[in-house]
């Protein structure tokens, strides 16, 4: 598995308590996260390797690819959907791309809607509503969120032969591209 901006390790840990069968590549540019995932990912050091590499040049190849809260930072759809095209490439036959990250809707008062309740979801951990509105400022200088069916209609176009949307909650959704055997 190729675990993609794989950052602390959090999901090659669970991927790997779980699947103990498994190996995982953790890829990520940032040095300081790749040394967390390399001490949270002790316990696994026979299977798991780290690579230090934008998921953006060319990808080792993998039976799954997985990747949580990182392809956000992609700001073009047209290059998020060659970067889609590579990960297509470089699973085996049958592979799998499992995405978790945001996006949104195409209709801004529904987006507006659903940065409320993330506003009062992060209300409940004691972040006040004007500094959510702050984070959200913040976060749309940094990040780029496409919308559910800009992010499927990208994974089609990509080539991939399968698409669907598993799981969505507020701005989270989780996507998954499948490559025919």
């Amino acid at each position: 598995m190729l675990d993609l901006g794989g950052g602390t390790g959090a999901l090659s840990a669970a991927v790997l308590e779980r699947l103990p069968d498994c190996s995982v590549t953790v890829l990520d540019v940032d040095p300081d996260m790749l040394d967390e995932a390399r001490r949270r990912l002790h316990r696994f050091e026979h299977r798991v390797s780290f690579l230090e590499r934008s998921f953006l040049v060319s990808l080792p190849s993998a039976d799954a690819v997985v990747s949580s809260l990182a392809l956000h930072h992609v700001h073009d759809l047209a290059i998020k959907t060659a970067l889609y095209g590579r990960i297509r490439d470089t699973l085996s036959p049958g592979g799998v791309f499992l995405n978790l990250d945001a996006a949104v809707t195409e209709d801004p008062r529904l987006n507006g809607l659903v940065f409320d309740s993330v506003a009062v979801l992060m209300g409940d951990h004691g972040i006040s509503d004007a500094e959510a509105r702050r984070h959200f400022a913040g976060w749309a200088q940094e990040d780029r969120y496409f919308s559910l069916s800009a992010e499927l209609g990208a994974l089609r176009d990509a080539g991939f032969d399968e698409v669907e949307c598993f799981w969505r909650r507020e701005l989270s959704a989780v996507t998954c591209g499948l490559r025919s055997a």
